[in-house]
């Protein structure tokens, strides 16, 4: 099957603000992540009560996941040896 390459290319990017939280960088880029973080950050700081309380239990929650994740698989790995 034949694809033309140029179909594959992305549009060049022109560095408007996407007017998402003012972020001005492309946020393919690692400037953009920063960005999302600190959105992300600006976002949560401003929370409070009850609303910043369940924000913090989730992100607790997603970290505890990612390290049980990770020590599943190296408990897996070392088992394997």
């Amino acid at each position: 099957m034949h694809t033309d390459p140029a179909e594959d290319d992305d549009p060049p990017y022109d560095g408007a603000a996407d007017f998402a939280w003012g972020r001005v960088a492309n946020p393919n880029t690692a400037d953009g992540e920063l960005q999302n973080i600190a959105a992300f950050s600006a976002g949560f700081t401003r929370l409070s009560g009850p609303r910043r309380t369940v924000a913090v239990i989730t992100v607790w929650l997603i970290l505890i996941g990612f390290a049980v994740a990770i020590g599943y698989g190296i408990v897996g790995i070392v088992r394997i040896w």
